[in-house]
Parts: structure tokens; C-alpha cells; sequence
């Protein structure tokens, strides 16, 4: 019971992991609730998914990781030739270095060539202007509106976690893509 009390008190986040060829990884770490947000937010955008040609129900997915609890078995894996992505549901702790609460989005991409690296910083502060630099005209004012809620809902979201973490994770033979939230 008391193991029970604890796992539920600890922040999930969901880990995506994509492989491919033997040097080929993408690896994505998002709250679980930021990314509940964006499976909603993305369904006001668009009225469906498909595979095949067949139509996937967006709530059956939604349904699949609210009702996932944090373990070493993926909740989800879906095959596809090489490609294979696995859903997992991961204790903050196995995720989150403790810095103190996140003040900013880092970029970083490590190129073969050094001069093609790339290091940005963002402060979370101007991300959390960018809502109000969107604006609601015309036709796509519903639109904007929807943006503007996500997009503040994300940020709180991210603010949330008590730590830095790795949001993306892209690697192959020559590059390697990192962008995480410090």
C-alpha cells in the first residue's frame, strides 16, 4: 500500500522512444499531464488520425496513457518495418536532475563539424510572453485563442517539475540533437 502512496505522488512523465537502424535513436521525455494537454490540444486541430489509411480514435490513446502507471514495461509498442516506438511511463526521479524549478529551454546540436554546433538559450520568461505576441484576427481568432491556452498551460506544466530534464533526444551517425529544459 504504501509503495502505491508513493508512485502516485511522484510526477510521471511519459519517455517515447523511436529506434531505427542500428545508429539511428529519438528519444522524447514529456510530463505525462503536458502531454494529456497536447493529445486534446491536438484534437481541436485536427478531427482525426490515421494508419493505413484507417482512422485511429484519438481517445483511445488518450484513454491508454491516463490510465498508464508508472513501470519498467512499456504501455505501448507499435512496430513498423525497422522502426520500432515504445511508450513508457517513468518516475520523475529516473528523469529529473534537482536544479531548483526550470528558468530555461536549451538547444543544443553536436555536429561532426564543430562549427555547425549550435547552443541556444531561452528563458522560460520569454516563452512565457509568446501567447501574447500571437494575434487573433479574422477568421483564425478561434485559433489563436486555442494556441494561446496551450501554450500557457504548457508552460505551467513545465514549470511544475522540480528539476531540469531532457524534453528531446535525437541522435544518428553524425548529429546529435538535444533539447532540454534547465
Amino acid at each position: 500500500m504504501n509503495l502505491f502512496v508513493f508512485l502516485t505522488l511522484a510526477m510521471p512523465f511519459l519517455t517515447l522512444e523511436v529506434t531505427g537502424d542500428k545508429s539511428e535513436r529519438v528519444r522524447v521525455n514529456v510530463p505525462k499531464t503536458l502531454l494529456e494537454e497536447s493529445l486534446e490540444f491536438a484534437e481541436f486541430w485536427d478531427e482525426s488520425w490515421e494508419k493505413d489509411g484507417e482512422k485511429i480514435p484519438r481517445d483511445s490513446l488518450l484513454e491508454i496513457l491516463k490510465e498508464a502507471r508508472i513501470g519498467d514495461e512499456p504501455v505501448l509498442e507499435i512496430t513498423e518495418g525497422k522502426e520500432v516506438i515504445r511508450f513508457w511511463v517513468r518516475d520523475s526521479k529516473d528523469i529529473i536532475e534537482k536544479t531548483g524549478t526550470p528558468k530555461r529551454l536549451l538547444i543544443n546540436v553536436q555536429s561532426d563539424k564543430e562549427e555547425d554546433n549550435v547552443n541556444l538559450k531561452v528563458p522560460l520568461t520569454f516563452i512565457k510572453i509568446l501567447p501574447y505576441l500571437i494575434p487573433e484576427i479574422g477568421e483564425e481568432a478561434s485559433d489563436a485563442r486555442e494556441t494561446k491556452i496551450f501554450l500557457k498551460k504548457a508552460l505551467k506544466h513545465i514549470q511544475k517539475v522540480e528539476g531540469s530534464f531532457t524534453l528531446l533526444e535525437v541522435e544518428d551517425n553524425c548529429e546529435k540533437i538535444k533539447i532540454s529544459v534547465e
